[in-house]
């Protein structure tokens, strides 16, 4: 596998990933409740871990990378965008990072579906299910603490 043809793919799953970083980051900030807060900072430090390993991805990675399967409660599926601004409620900045994680599930898995390379399909299916996981986990609270 020559990890230089698919540069441009990482360095665009790069973007994503900072990105995500990003809106976590933010998110924490404007949290009112400690729980989301802490919630949006370990949200961050995941994005921060895949962004880390997009970074030093190599051959001998890829092969230790264990995939998860995860569920799907499919609360996204029925959401429409929400626009992020600091002053969303709780349930709307969920609302939004759902959607984020559902978009990145489906940018991960389509990557998987195109790519050539044993070990590229089993990078973009670790990234896919880590973005389904966190996706589960936001649905998850979504439906613990909004739906309840």
């Amino acid at each position: 596998m020559d990890l230089k043809q698919y540069g441009e793919i990482i360095k665009f799953a790069i973007e994503k990933e900072t990105g995500a970083f990003n809106f976590y980051t933010r998110a924490s900030q404007v949290a009112k409740y400690s729980g989301a807060r802490e919630l949006f900072v370990d949200f961050a430090k995941e994005e921060a871990k895949h962004r880390k390993l997009l970074e030093d991805v190599t051959v001998e990675k890829i092969a230790e990378l264990k995939i998860e399967t995860v569920p799907n409660l499919k609360i996204s599926d029925y959401m429409i965008d929400v626009e992020f601004s600091p002053d969303l409620s709780y349930a709307d900045i969920l609302r939004v990072a759902m959607k984020m994680e559902e978009r990145s599930l489906k940018l991960y898995t389509d990557l998987k579906e195109t790519a050539k390379d044993r070990e590229m399909i089993k990078l973009f299916e670790f990234l896919a299910s880590q973005e389904a996981r966190h996706k589960y986990g936001l649905e998850k609270k979504y439906d613990e603490d909004i739906l309840k």
